[in-house]
């Protein structure tokens, strides 16, 4: 099996999607058809998903491997993805699916895995700076739920080290933020990042919002609350996501200062890309900058966004050429 003539059966599964779809490896680069994507819930389990994707492949394919990117924690031979309370075990699903190699890696680690390919194009700058020579760099976003990965520079290119911060605790950074933690302690036993900074995290802070400011809160999908913020005529909404951008802010920056990451930060997941226009005029840079004796630390490190958010299958592809 050459490393640049490969056929793989890549997937990108998360609490709400999983996507597929067959990726040829050459030397010309990476090449993804046959995509697909289907809800993740209407499975009961990791087997029967790719079961279901793989009978719908046109034509004749044979497989030299398959990566899987999952959302949710993978050790030694053991996977769990959190959201749908899947459990599974790499070498009895490679043997079932009758695979000739698989390799299960964290979601967040092919999404961060995908940042160095994209083109110019698919990125924004949040925030301008010039990224130190050598230095990790740090990829996170809000989606399902808040993902977070290393970049780490190494002689073979990056090296993607996935971790679990969307649950480290939600730190307040001024009063309105402490408030905020303190209606959500009321509701949940750990107030963590992913509280607030995910999908329905978003729809949680619009409800402590809406309670702060003594509102009511009729909207009940991200989707209605970014949608009501970006029209401008919500008070709440646009409240809420001046909010979520301003924590994000902050947040950003502990990663980086956590990680040492110099070389930059790069922004992903599925909703930023909706709202980057209203991500770009907010006070995420303020925020990122507002950490004391440390500010001149954070000043010269650039945070851009990445526009496209489903580029993890690529990822996964590159990741499965590269190291399995």
């Amino acid at each position: 099996m050459e490393k640049n003539n490969l056929t793989l059966l890549v997937a990108d599964i998360g609490g709400t999607n999983a996507r597929f779809a067959l990726a040829r490896c050459t030397d010309a680069g990476i090449q993804v058809e046959q995509a697909r994507h289907f809800p993740s819930a209407d499975f009961p389990s990791l087997e029967t998903v790719v079961r279901h994707y793989i009978a719908t492949l046109e034509g004749e394919v044979v497989l030299d491997g398959a990566c899987l990117a999952v959302a949710g924690p993978v050790a030694d031979e053991r996977i769990a993805l959190t959201n749908l309370g899947w459990y599974a075990n790499v070498s009895e699903l490679k043997r079932t699916l009758e695979l000739p190699r698989l390799a299960v890696i964290n979601d967040f680690v092919a999404y961060a895995y995908s940042i160095p390919q994209l083109p110019e194009h698919q990125r924004q700058t949040v925030k301008p700076g010039e990224p130190m020579k050598g230095a990790p760099r740090v990829v996170l976003g809000p989606g399902t739920g808040f993902g977070v990965a290393s970049l780490v520079p190494t002689e073979r290119g990056w090296l993607a080290i996935p971790c679990e911060g969307g649950h480290i605790s939600l730190a307040a950074t001024n009063e309105r933020q402490a408030a905020l933690v303190e209606i959500l302690r009321r509701r949940f036993p750990h107030v963590s990042v992913e509280t607030i900074l995910c999908g329905r995290g978003l729809v949680n802070l619009y409800q402590a919002m809406g309670q702060l400011m003594k509102l009511p809160t009729p909207l009940s999908t991200p989707a209605e609350i970014t949608g009501a913020a970006q029209e401008g005529e919500d008070l709440l909404a646009r409240e809420t996501l001046a909010e979520f951008c301003r924590w994000l802010g902050s947040v950003t920056a502990d990663f980086v200062l956590a990680q040492g990451a110099r070389g930059g930060a790069c922004l992903g997941g599925g909703i930023l890309p909706r709202i980057a226009e209203f991500l770009q005029h907010s006070d995420f840079t303020q925020a990122f900058g507002h950490k004391g004796i440390m500010t001149g630390y954070l000043e010269p490190v650039p945070v851009e966004l990445a526009l496209k958010s489903d580029t993890a299958l690529m990822g996964a592809a590159a990741w499965f050429r590269d190291h399995a």
